[in-house]
């Protein structure tokens, strides 16, 4: 058996108001997941595809993901490995980038 819970009446009274509070909401509305972390309005993690190698310690264009209207595209740096490319260079692959203050950073890459 659980120990019994005790309130103090200051703390049961801003549990009853936030109870309160929920209970005169609109309950219709159902529950929304929250949106996207972002810094401000920019996003800050897209997932992108480039084609060819991608050799550590340098920067190459990608392009996002299910983004057709311009500028849909960014440079990011690698600076974990090499990836080895295709030999149809014109192959795409998927990534994932993140930002970094103003700078993208390949974190992930289709191998």
């Amino acid at each position: 058996m659980a120990d019994r819970v005790t309130f103090t009446p200051g703390s049961a009274e801003r549990i009853a108001k936030v109870v309160r509070i929920v209970e005169a909401g609109n309950r219709d509305t159902g529950w929304r997941p929250p949106a996207p972390r972002t810094v401000g309005s920019a996003k800050v993690f897209r997932i992108c595809t480039f084609t060819g190698s991608w050799t550590i310690e340098t920067a190459k264009m990608v392009t996002f993901y299910n983004q057709t209207a311009t500028p849909n595209t960014v440079q990011a740096e690698n600076i974990f490995a090499t990836l080895s490319g295709t030999t149809v260079t014109s192959t795409m692959r998927n990534c994932a980038i993140a930002k970094d203050g103003t700078a993208w950073y390949l974190i992930a890459a289709q191998c």
